[in-house]
């Protein structure tokens, strides 16, 4: 096997060509890969718990912790207090936010849309049957 067929390479190489096609628009936002990543999950369900969020986006704990801490610092986002749980704290967008909301989300569409148009239907579902092999 030669060092272009590994499949770390290949993946990591695809991951970098998408995360270049967001890289200009996101960062205008002041947003980093991750904390647009969270944001458009906030935006798709607000809510959440911090621990959700960091199962709906598939990154550990404290990793997600510290994309909040900057979000919230940023004003992007406000964590209150659960009204069952007093000891919890669920994820809002701040009103600043919701501005942005739209073309946030338009852009993660669009982008996504602008890769996945590159498989046919039966393609893409035999990816996603792939991606989930390997991360089991």
């Amino acid at each position: 096997m030669v060092f272009q067929d590994c499949i770390c390479f290949r993946l990591s190489k695809a991951v970098r060509k998408v995360t270049k096609a967001y890289r200009e628009e996101i960062a205008s936002y002041g947003l980093t890969h991750g904390q647009f990543f969270i944001m458009v999950a906030i935006m798709e369900e607000e809510g959440l718990l911090p621990s959700e969020l960091a199962d709906k986006t598939a990154q550990d704990r404290s990793t997600t912790t510290g994309l909040l801490d900057r979000l919230e610092k940023d004003g992007w986002i406000q964590r209150k207090a659960d009204k069952k749980d007093r000891r919890s704290l669920r994820i809002f967008l701040t009103p600043e936010a919701r501005k942005h909301r739209e073309p946030i989300l338009k852009l993660f569409k669009e982008t996504n849309r602008t890769y996945l148009n590159r498989f046919t239907q039966q393609e893409w579902d035999q990816m996603q049957s792939f991606l989930y092999r390997i991360e089991q």
